[in-house]
């Protein structure tokens, strides 16, 4: 099915806790409690309940919603996982995609009595998983997750093999730029539908980090050139490519690809609702979930100006923006990048003014391909280890 470009999303965040053993240096979540020790909020916040997680599920269909992904944290180790994920999928009758780092997948599953978790997902029903690739090298992987790349690799190569298609995403950011191309290579040869690279943002868990992140951005200049020839390689290889979180004249040629906060919401797979904020009845993660916009027409009336105003987005438009043709649809740049590294790299594009936050998005119709419930695949044999393409 594909979704019309500029309709609202269908999907939302099932957000199972932010319960995590991963130590991802760019986590947004990372410094979620503003605690002195950088995970702190990760190793001790419990996870959701199932009956809280349920309720969820039950919202999105009462919403219209048809999608959702599963996140945290680390969804894989939350101990009701398989019966939240049946759940979802049979008697919510929604599509779920689940979002992970893939460290756990290829294990036992001891309480359904499965060789690997994988197959209890997919005998489960899981509609798709969104797996984090945010390095080519198992060295690099390692210093930036303290994970292993060879089992995000194995669970791919096992879903390959089992005919089952998945996607993934990669945070764009100071140490793994050069890794691009690799990261591109590598995934261009799986069953993977689409991928997102996520330039690194400065807000929100950042906000009360130290440094507000900075020191892991990399500057736009250095970006472009390694993320462009990836999204090269992806789209010869038929593969859909989103590039979220960066200013048009920060990756001129890219702008189809380019998805910022004002257009987040109108791209199928980001999410329509919110369920963290304040407390409720002891939990640290907020009460009754909501929906951001119910309709379209609330959305552009209200958004972009949000974006633009709104601390939480940390968003600026300087000098260069002022006479800029992009300047309604784009977001602006963090103001602690700008504050750091100065407009000069940015530059505003000519001609007549565009107010349509999807203008370029029809010329990228790829990740606009929402999945319907698929046929569960069979369980394989475990295939063998892979490296990495080189250059």
């Amino acid at each position: 099915m594909l979704h019309p470009v500029g309709a609202l999303s269908p999907t939302g965040v099932l957000d199972v806790g932010l319960r995590c053993p991963h130590s991802c240096v760019f986590c947004y979540y990372s410094h979620f409690d503003g605690h002195e020790e950088q995970f702190h909020a990760l190793r001790t916040l419990p996870f959701r309940s199932l009956a809280e997680c349920t309720q969820l599920a039950d919202d999105f269909r009462r919403w219209g919603l048809s999608h959702c992904d599963v996140t945290g944290g680390e969804p894989t180790l939350h101990p009701e996982i398989l019966e939240l994920v049946r759940h979802v999928e049979h008697s919510s009758d929604i599509r779920a995609r689940m979002i992970t780092l893939g460290q756990f997948t290829m294990r036992p599953h001891k309480a359904s009595g499965r060789p690997r978790l994988v197959d209890a997902l997919l005998e489960a029903g899981l509609s798709d998983f969104l797996f984090s690739f945010h390095a080519a090298s198992e060295a690099l992987f390692k210093e930036l997750t303290r994970g292993s790349l060879q089992q995000v690799k194995d669970a791919m190569e096992y879903l390959d093999a089992c005919g089952f298609s998945y996607t993934a995403n990669t945070v764009v950011q100071e140490h793994n730029l050069q890794e691009l191309p690799a990261i591109a290579r590598y995934l261009a040869q799986r069953k993977l539908r689409f991928h997102n690279f996520i330039v690194m943002k400065l807000e929100w868990g950042w906000r009360k980090g130290p440094g507000h992140g900075v020191d892991h951005k990399a500057r736009y200049e250095e970006v472009a050139p390694p993320l462009t020839e990836a999204v090269r390689i992806f789209e010869d290889a038929g593969k859909g490519v989103n590039v979220r979180y960066a200013p048009y004249c920060a990756l001129p040629g890219l702008e189809k690809n380019l998805v910022g906060y004002k257009q987040v919401q109108l791209d199928p797979y980001e999410w329509r609702n919110g369920t963290r904020g304040g407390s409720i009845e002891g939990t640290p993660y907020g009460g009754k979930p909501f929906l951001f916009y119910e309709n379209r027409e609330d959305y552009l009336a209200r958004h972009p100006e949000q974006v633009a105003t709104h601390p939480e987005y940390n968003m600026s438009q300087g000098p260069p923006c002022r006479g800029c043709a992009l300047r309604e649809i784009c977001d602006g740049v963090d103001r602690d990048y700008v504050a750091h590294h100065g407009w000069e790299e940015f530059h505003p594009y000519e001609g007549p003014a565009v107010d349509d936050l999807t203008h370029f998005r029809g010329d990228n119709p790829r990740p606009f391909e929402l999945i319907q419930r698929c046929g569960w695949p069979e369980p394989r044999e475990a295939t063998g280890k892979s490296e990495v393409g080189g250059p």
